[in-house]
């Protein structure tokens, strides 16, 4: 057996991260078909600043919602439930049943959303709790 050396980098480039996520996808498609199609929403003012975007994924029938940021001036003024609502729509159009995200610091805002806690991460960050949450998609 060849000899194998094992290597620490800190912040690896994207293309490094590109090529492991490529190799898994290519594992999992032995046995599952892989497919997933990203998309973001972005919301500006009238001067054409961000005023608040979304990222998301969907794969396997699933939308991840892995970023949201609404900027401290819109918070509360329905930015946020915007966003939300346009991804789901898509994911919805896109054939997805169910989305999932995770978060430590909004779980009362997707918890008014629909979202449920199916999981939890503690000291994530350190002194916090990370919520997994799911919400069904189908008839909304």
């Amino acid at each position: 057996m060849a000899e194998l050396q094992l290597t620490i980098e800190d912040d690896p480039p994207p293309a490094f991260r590109g090529d492991l996520g490529q190799r898994i996808n290519a594992f999992h498609s032995a046995t599952v078909p892989f497919a997933a199609s990203r998309f973001g929403l972005r919301l500006t003012d009238a001067e054409g600043a961000l005023a608040g975007g979304l990222s998301g994924v969907m794969s396997w029938g699933w939308l991840f919602i892995d970023a949201v940021w609404v900027r401290a001036d819109q918070r509360g003024q329905g930015a946020g439930r915007q966003l939300m609502a346009a991804a789901e729509q898509h994911a919805r159009a896109q054939g997805c049943h169910d989305a999932w995200l995770d978060t430590f610091q909004a779980r009362g805002f997707y918890e008014t959303l629909g979202y449920h806690v199916f999981g939890t991460l503690e000291n994530y960050p350190d002194g916090q709790t990370r919520y997994f949450m799911r919400k069904p998609l189908a008839g909304g």
